[in-house]
């Protein structure tokens, strides 16, 4: 059983993990990327109590095995869709044991409690696995790096 916690609530020390996982694994499909950018974003944005946007560590018992945000806003030419499901990550050594789909079920319940209805992710990696676990695609959409993703919604509310 997965537990999702605020990244305010977590120590700077698996802050820190979460922002190098991030930055290593996505700065080979986005060359722009920056980490001191990605540093500021994970420890000042996604830091927030209440609202969008906020992160979340995921933890089986104790262990760090992933992390997800929520966002408001996420691709740049599709303003009017949100809240996103973004940099979703499980750790290489957790994967496969059922931590994504579980991280996924939790985020789907705290966008629920926020009051929306639905949430959507892009993916260019995975879209076999979010259709699996019940997500329905809605379109190509155009990525903020270039290139083209797929673009899931699922019901929540």
């Amino acid at each position: 059983m997965v537990k999702l916690v605020k990244f305010k609530d977590i120590s700077k020390e698996e802050l820190e993990t979460i922002i190098n996982k991030h930055y290593n694994h996505w700065k080979k499909y986005n060359p722009a990327l920056d980490l001191n950018t990605t540093r500021d974003k994970f420890k000042n944005q996604f830091t927030k109590e209440e609202g969008l946007p906020i992160g979340y560590a995921c933890y089986n018992e104790k262990t760090l095995v992933g992390f997800c945000t929520l966002q408001k806003n996420n691709l740049k030419k599709y303003p009017e869709i949100y809240p996103w499901i973004c940099s979703v990550m499980i750790f290489d050594e957790y994967r496969r044991q059922g931590y994504g789909t579980q991280m996924l079920q939790e985020i789907a319940t705290k966008a629920k409690e926020l009051g929306y209805q639905k949430v959507y992710l892009w993916t260019d990696q995975a879209p076999e696995f979010y259709k699996k676990i019940g997500y329905t695609y809605l379109q190509k959409v155009e990525k903020n790096e270039g290139g083209y993703g797929d673009l899931f919604y699922k019901e929540v509310g």
